[in-house]
């Protein structure tokens, strides 16, 4: 779940991966790690205990509360890899069905193995939410 009040950390996100006990995961993760990077232009940051993110835009609540959170951001972990989709799976259906073996909730997307889906439909989708939520937030 994702924590708001969470701020960027000084944790070094090639460590953190390679401290998950998962070695099918530690390799997916840092597959993503590089793509991410690619995409964005930006340097991964580990916000909180275990986001990885890159690049940050500035949100504002119905209620007028502001915050930032990265623009594209994914977690590992032991279980799978959630890619933090903030803007939902509306817009993105047809690209979900191209990319395969996957499940989400309203705001995550659900990896178990990258061996499983369409890498390359994989990078559009990931490069499309880094452009329309860069485009809809003011961003950093």
């Amino acid at each position: 779940m994702i924590d708001f009040e969470t701020f960027p950390s000084d944790k070094d996100p090639v460590e953190f991966i390679t401290n998950v006990d998962h070695a099918r995961r530690r390799h997916d993760s840092l597959y993503l790690l590089k793509v991410m990077a690619n995409i964005s232009g930006k340097e991964a940051i580990v916000w909180g205990d275990d986001n990885i993110g890159f690049g940050e835009y500035h949100y504002v609540y119905k209620t007028g509360k502001t915050g930032v959170w990265p623009i594209i951001s994914f977690t590992p972990s032991i279980e799978n890899i959630s890619i933090n989709v903030l803007n939902g799976f509306a817009d993105y259906e047809d690209s979900l069905e191209k990319i395969g073996k996957v499940k989400h909730t309203p705001n995550t997307l659900i990896l178990h193995k990258l061996s499983d889906i369409n890498k390359p439909a994989l990078e559009k989708f990931i490069k499309r939410v880094f452009h329309d939520i860069q485009k809809a937030h003011t961003s950093m």
